[in-house]
């Protein structure tokens, strides 16, 4: 679920990508545990310590990125024991996309572009807010209503292709001179906001490309120009159907996220501070399918933010930190591209744990 998105680019609001390509490949340090990708953490250390080491594998083994990974680690790490989050693994991927973005996706997965980090690079708050919000999506259990708005959002795109097509062949049959039919849809509502308005920018090329396979050069473009018309006629409705729930979750995510930050120990402020980052985008004024309006989840953390309430979570996550004390391991994820934060109960070893 993205943290950020606007109505103009719909297709990658609503596309969570569910397989992204990290900035950096994660490479396995000399004392990795080649059973399980698992970096290998001595026992018996202080946190202190504990942490040092952490930083000094993670950091090393991911060169410029590597500072965003041990950051978004500790805060996660810190956050799941904090709020009782610890009992499953969590997965992290840092991306070089400049989008002021970030999202959650598949289980567990939260993923940081490099625009968001950029933006509240050294606010640990600020970063501690975006990363309890992206897990709130999860334990929320968020993301099946995103994937099925995606699953609907591609349809979309092939059903007006189809139709367009359709209606492209039909007419070029009759005879029928097509400009009064088709217009010249390209540099519409897209290019108004900066977005991309060819076809690449409103349906996946993949789509298109085997949708219109075997049309002419002429008949291509007719049919792409006439597919965005439908395509933007039939996502309006989409909106309306959509848009109540998601934008809903948004701010349900950031009020247990806020939640889920405080506890943990961090400022409040933060998130005042990231939404106003959010705020300065050129597009935050535009109609969202899923976000409200920046000012609007403004004034719902300033309504949050009292000092008694703020109080009373912190003591929460101090038990909670208190019965999960030691921190949590993290390793290379199997994937080869994302860093797994491991459970309170995962980063043991088979046979020291084994039933005897």
């Amino acid at each position: 679920m993205k943290f950020l998105a606007n109505y103009s680019c719909l297709l990658t609001l609503i596309a969570l990508p569910l397989a992204v390509s990290s900035s950096a490949v994660l490479a396995h340090p000399v004392a990795a545990n080649p059973a399980s990708n698992r970096l290998e953490q001595p026992a018996n250390k202080s946190d202190d310590a504990f942490y040092s080491t952490a930083r000094s594998q993670i950091e090393g083994s991911l060169g410029t990125v590597g500072p965003d990974y041990y950051a978004v680690y500790r805060i996660v790490e810190r956050i799941a024991r904090a709020n009782g989050l610890d009992q499953t693994p969590w997965r992290v991927r840092v991306t070089d996309e400049l989008n002021i973005n970030a999202y959650a996706s598949d289980v567990n997965m939260l993923t940081f572009e490099a625009g968001i980090l950029e933006q509240i690079s050294g606010d640990t708050a600020a970063l501690a807010c975006v990363v309890g919000h992206e897990m709130a999506h999860h334990t929320k259990n968020h993301i099946p209503s995103m994937v099925a708005a995606r699953v609907r959002i591609e349809g979309l795109q092939e059903e007006a292709l189809l139709q367009a097509r359709s209606e492209v062949e039909s007419a070029q049959q009759q005879g029928n001179i097509l400009g009064g039919i088709f217009g010249a849809v390209t540099g519409g509502v897209f290019n108004a906001t900066g977005a991309n308005s060819s076809i690449g920018g409103i349906l996946a090329g993949n789509v298109v490309s085997s949708t219109l396979q075997g049309l002419n050069a002429e008949q291509t473009q007719q049919a792409t120009a006439r597919a965005e018309e439908l395509y933007n006629e039939r996502v309006e409705a989409l909106d309306a159907e959509y848009s109540t729930q998601l934008r809903s979750q948004e701010s349900e995510a950031d009020e247990v996220g806020y939640g889920y930050m405080v506890a943990a120990g961090f400022s409040p402020d933060g998130c005042v501070r990231v939404m106003n980052v959010l705020d300065r985008i050129e597009t935050s004024r535009l109609p969202s399918l899923s976000h409200p309006n920046p000012q609007d989840r403004i004034r719902a953390i300033n309504t949050l933010n009292i000092a008694a309430a703020n109080q009373s979570l912190v003591q929460v996550g101090q038990a909670n930190l208190r019965q999960s004390a030691k921190p949590l391991g993290y390793g290379v994820g199997r994937d080869g591209a994302s860093l797994r934060i491991e459970s309170r109960f995962g980063a043991q070893d088979i046979d020291s744990t084994f039933p005897q």
